[in-house]
């Protein structure tokens, strides 16, 4: 479990960077695919670290119940959809798509950046 804590830090750290990244591009020049793509990043963020907390929650010995936390998880992306739903004229939902899946392609691609 220590090992996914360290991937974890990774994670958290590689988000950061491609946060503050968008931050720059965005104030450079406003875009709303740039805007979609921050919340949805952010949500990714969030969701990864849901499901760290739920996965050392599972490590414990004492722990009869094994959850991922699909419903915290679920609700992040439906709270950035709803951001997309009231600010729609500001916020692409593709740039909150692709930001929600970030996680994903940080852990598939993951292993090819290490080698």
């Amino acid at each position: 479990m220590k090992r996914f804590s360290i991937i974890f830090r990774q994670f958290i750290q590689y988000y950061i960077y491609f946060l503050i990244l968008l931050s720059i591009l965005y104030f450079i020049k406003s875009n709303s695919f740039l805007l979609g793509l921050i919340i949805g990043t952010l949500g990714s963020l969030i969701n990864t670290y849901i499901f760290e907390i739920y996965l050392s929650r599972a490590k414990q010995p004492d722990n009869i119940h094994i959850s991922t936390g699909n419903v915290w998880r679920y609700l992040v992306a439906i709270i950035a959809c709803i951001v997309w739903v009231v600010f729609k004229e500001n916020v692409n939902i593709i740039g909150i798509m692709i930001g929600l899946m970030i996680s994903y392609v940080l852990i598939i691609f993951r292993p090819l950046l290490l080698k």
